[in-house]
C-alpha cells in the first residue's frame, strides 16, 4: 500500500472491517445497501457526517450526469462530488473480500468494478474547467473529496481490478487537486468552515506525496483559518454544533496525521483544538448528540470527543465521550491509537456546567451522567449565514429526551421554509408586535439583526442561572432580558422581563415628556413560543400545558397571558420535514412587563404534581411592598417540594434592607430558596 501505511486504519484494515461488522452490525448492514444501490446508480446520501443528508433516491440511467441538480437544490450536486460512494463501495468491498463462498467473493468484485467505472467516468467527463469551480470542482468538495479518494485507495489495494494504471491516474487527478487548492485561498475561505475543510485535504496530499512545501502551506493556513474562526471559548463562529464538528474533525485529523508523520505544528493550533473538543463537549446533549442549534443536524458527536481523548491523551474527554468508540473511529483510529484510548482511564471533570462567553453559549447541567438535566441558553453573535435568529432561545433535555428544542434548518434552497426556520418566530423566544427581531432577505443575508447583550451566569451544584438581553426592538422602545434557572433536576424557570420607555411617534418624539415618560409607554403584544420534542404530544389541560413522550413527561405554566398549542415545522436532518406541538404564549401591556414559565420534567411513569404562583416582594426594614415592576417572587411546588425565587427587576436598595417573600429572606438580585437551602442561594447579585 504505497505511502498510505500511515493513514487512518491502513495499519490493521482487516481487523476493522471485522470489529465493525462485530460491534456495529447495523452499520454494516446500512453500508452494504448502500453499495448495492450505487451498483444500480442509484444515490442517497445518508452517511453519519453527511453535511446535506437526502432520503429520496435519484437513480441515473447507463450514465450518471455528475452535475446534476435534482429537486432544484444544488446542496445534492455536492455531496455526489464530494465521492461518499467511493467511501461505500470501498468499506463494501472489504466486508466481503474475505467471505469464503463464491457469491461473496463475486459481489465483493462488482463494489470494485463500479468504483473503478465510477471513477474513470468522472476523470472523463468532471474535468476543472471554469465554469466547474462553482459545481463539480467547488473549493469545499475539492478538499472533501481527497480524503475519500486517498481512503478509497487504501481500502481497495488488494482489490485485483484497481489496477496500477488506475492509481496512477487518480494520483494524476490529484496532483491537480493540490494545485487548484493552493491557488484558492480568498478572505471567504480563510474565516469560512472553507478554508480549513479544504486545507486539510491539502495537507493530506501533500503528506501522501511527501511534497514538504504543500505541508507547510497546509498548516500555516490551518493556523491562521483556527486562529480568525474559532473564538477562545472554543467555538467556531458560524454558531451551528454540526460545521464546528466538521472543522473539528478536520483539524482532529490533521493533527493525528502529523503527528504520525512525525512533522510538527504550532502550539497554537493545538490549543485551538483542544478548546474546540472541550466546546463541542459542552453544546452536546447528555445522549452524545448536538442539538440543531444554527444550522444543523441531530448527530451523535462522541466520535469526535473520543479522537479528542486519543490525541491529547485526556482523560476527562473519554468521559464525555461515554468511554466508548463509535463506528467512524474505528475506520479512522491507528491500531496503537485504538488501543491507548482503549486503556485511558476515564476522568469525570469537576464541573458540569459551562459558559462560552465568547459565542454566547451557555449549558447548564444537574450532572454529567447519560440522564442528566441540560438547559442550553444562547444569546450571543449571528454567526454568518449559518447562524439564526435565536437570541435568547432555550432548549431542555431532562430524563433521556428532547423536551424544548431548536426547529432545526431543513434546506439551504432560498424558499418560505427556509427562512421561517431561521427567524425568531421558529425559536424558544419572544417576539414582540408580531415582528421578528431578525429579519431574512435571503437563504444566507439578513437585513436586520439583533444585537446581543451577554448578562451574567452563576453555576452551583445541580443549580444555575444565566441571562441575556438584545436590542432587536430598540426601535419600538422595549429591552426584553431573560434569566434562565435550573432550580433543580427536573425543574426550569424562566424569567422574562420586558422595560419599555415608550414609542417614537411620528415626529420623532419619545411618545411622553422625558420627565413623565414612566407610565406613558405605548402598548404592546408579546408571543413565546416553545417547540417541543417531535416524539412527543402537548396539550392544554388543567390551566397548563402538558407534554408526553415514550420517556418523559413535562408540565408547563405559563403566569401571565393566554396559552394555545399549535403545529409547527421541526427538521432534526436536512431535506426531512415533520410537524411538532408549539406553544403560543400572549399578552398585551404597557410599560414594564413579565412573564414568568416553569417547566418541571419527571420519567414517563413518574409522579408528576406541579403548582405556581405569584408572591409578593417586601423590604424587612421599612417593610414596604415592593411593585411588580420593582420587584417579583415566585412559589414553585412539585410534587410537595417548595421552591421561592425572588428577582429584582431593578436596583432597589441604597440603604440596608433585606428582601422577603413567602417567609424567606435574603440579598441579591435572583434569589433561591429550596427544600435543601431555606437560607436561600443568591444566583445574581
Amino acid at each position: 500500500m504505497r505511502n498510505l501505511e500511515k493513514f487512518w486504519c491502513n495499519d490493521h484494515l482487516e481487523e476493522v472491517a471485522g470489529d465493525c461488522g462485530r460491534y456495529f452490525p447495523g452499520g454494516k448492514e446500512a453500508c452494504l445497501e448502500q453499495a448495492e444501490r450505487i451498483l444500480k446508480n442509484s444515490f442517497v446520501f445518508q452517511e453519519h457526517w453527511e453535511m446535506e443528508r437526502t432520503h429520496e433516491a435519484v437513480v441515473f440511467g447507463d450514465k450518471i450526469e455528475w452535475d446534476a441538480v435534482p429537486f432544484g437544490d444544488p446542496e445534492w450536486l455536492y455531496a455526489l462530488n464530494r465521492h461518499t460512494c467511493f467511501l461505500i463501495l470501498g468499506k463494501a468491498w472489504r466486508y466481503r473480500c474475505g467471505e469464503k463462498d463464491e457469491a461473496g467473493r463475486s459481489k465483493a468484485l462488482e463494489y470494485g468494478k463500479k468504483f473503478v467505472a465510477l471513477l474513470e467516468d468522472w476523470l472523463e467527463n468532471a474535468p476543472l474547467a471554469p465554469e466547474s469551480r462553482n459545481g463539480t470542482w467547488r473549493s469545499l468538495e475539492a478538499g472533501i473529496r481527497v480524503e475519500f479518494w486517498l481512503k478509497s485507495m487504501a481500502l481497495f489495494d488488494n482489490c485485483p481490478l484497481f489496477t496500477e494504471e488506475i492509481r496512477e491516474r487518480m494520483e494524476v487527478c490529484l496532483r491537480e487537486h493540490a494545485g487548484y487548492l493552493l491557488e484558492v485561498n480568498l478572505p471567504f475561505h480563510r474565516l469560512s468552515n472553507w478554508g480549513i475543510l479544504q486545507n486539510h485535504g491539502l495537507l493530506l496530499l501533500g503528506l501522501y506525496f511527501g511534497e514538504n512545501g504543500w505541508i507547510q502551506e497546509a498548516v500555516r493556513r490551518l493556523d491562521e483559518e483556527s486562529h480568525l474562526q474559532v473564538f477562545r471559548d472554543g467555538t467556531q463562529w458560524e454558531q451551528s454544533p454540526m460545521y464546528h464538528g466538521e472543522v473539528l474533525y478536520c483539524l482532529l485529523d490533521s493533527l493525528l496525521h502529523l503527528k504520525r508523520f512525525d512533522r510538527p505544528a504550532p502550539r497554537r493550533l493545538w490549543e485551538k483544538v483542544r478548546k474546540m473538543v472541550y466546546a463541542l463537549a459542552a453544546w452536546c446533549k447528555p445522549d452524545g448528540h448536538m442539538p440543531c442549534h444554527g444550522d444543523s443536524d441531530d448527530i451523535d458527536a462522541r466520535d469526535l470527543i473520543a479522537e479528542g481523548a486519543v490525541l491529547f491523551k485526556d482523560g476527562r474527554l473519554k468521559f464525555l465521550a461515554h468511554g466508548i468508540l463509535l463506528e467512524d473511529n474505528l475506520w479512522n483510529l491507528s491500531w496503537e491509537e485504538k488501543t491507548f484510548y482503549d486503556g485511558l482511564e476515564a476522568r469525570e471533570p469537576e464541573e458540569a456546567s459551562r459558559a462560552l462567553t465568547d459565542s454566547g453559549n451557555y449549558f447548564l447541567r444537574d450532572g454529567l451522567g447519560a440522564d442528566s438535566d441540560y438547559l442550553r441558553f444562547h444569546c450571543g453573535c449571528m454567526g454568518s449565514g449559518h447562524g439564526h435568529g435565536d437570541q435568547l432561545h432555550v432548549d431542555y433535555f431532562s430524563h433521556g429526551e428532547d423536551i424544548l428544542v431548536d426547529a432545526g434548518r431543513y434546506t439551504y434552497v432560498d424558499n418560505d421554509i427556509r427562512k421561517r426556520l431561521k427567524e425568531p418566530a421558529a425559536h424558544n423566544t419572544v417576539c414582540i408586535d408580531g415582528e421578528n427581531f431578525c429579519e431574512c432577505v435571503d437563504s444566507w443575508g439578513y437585513s436586520r439583526m439583533a444585537l446581543p447583550w451577554k448578562g451574567e451566569y452563576c453555576f452551583l451544584p445541580g443549580m444555575g442561572m444565566v441571562s441575556g438581553a438584545h436590542l432587536g426592538y430598540l426601535d419600538r422602545g422595549v429591552f426584553p432580558v431573560r434569566k434562565a434557572v435550573l432550580l433543580t433536576k427536573g425543574l426550569v424557570l424562566l424569567c422574562d422581563a420586558f422595560y419599555s420607555c415608550g414609542q417614537q411617534g411620528q415626529e420623532g418624539q419619545q411618545a411622553g415628556d422625558a420627565a413623565g415618560n414612566r407610565g406613558k409607554a405605548a402598548a404592546h403584544s408579546y408571543q413565546s413560543r416553545f417547540h417541543f420534542g417531535k416524539q412527543g404530544i402537548a396539550e392544554a389541560e388543567d390551566g397548563g400545558i402538558w407534554f408526553h413522550s415514550p420517556g418523559v413527561q413535562a408540565r408547563m405554566l405559563c403566569l401571565n397571558g393566554k396559552c394555545r398549542v399549535t403545529k409547527a415545522e421541526i427538521s432534526t436532518e436536512y431535506n426531512q420535514l415533520s410537524e411538532s406541538f408549539c406553544v403560543e404564549n400572549t399578552w398585551e401591556a404597557s410599560g414594564f412587563t413579565s412573564q414568568f414559565t416553569v417547566v418541571a420534567a419527571a420519567g414517563a411513569k413518574e409522579q408528576l404534581e406541579l403548582s405556581a404562583e405569584l408572591l409578593p416582594v417586601s423590604m424587612v426594614r421599612n417593610g414596604r411592598t415592593l411593585s411588580g415592576e420593582e420587584a417579583e417572587a415566585i412559589r414553585i411546588v412539585k410534587n410537595g417540594a417548595e421552591y421561592v425565587v425572588i428577582v429584582c427587576h431593578q436596583e432597589l436598595i441604597s440603604e440596608v434592607d433585606i428582601f422577603t417573600a413567602g417567609g424567606y429572606e435574603s440579598y441579591g438580585k435572583l434569589m433561591v430558596f429550596t427544600p435543601e437551602c431555606a437560607e436561600g442561594e443568591v444566583l445574581q447579585y
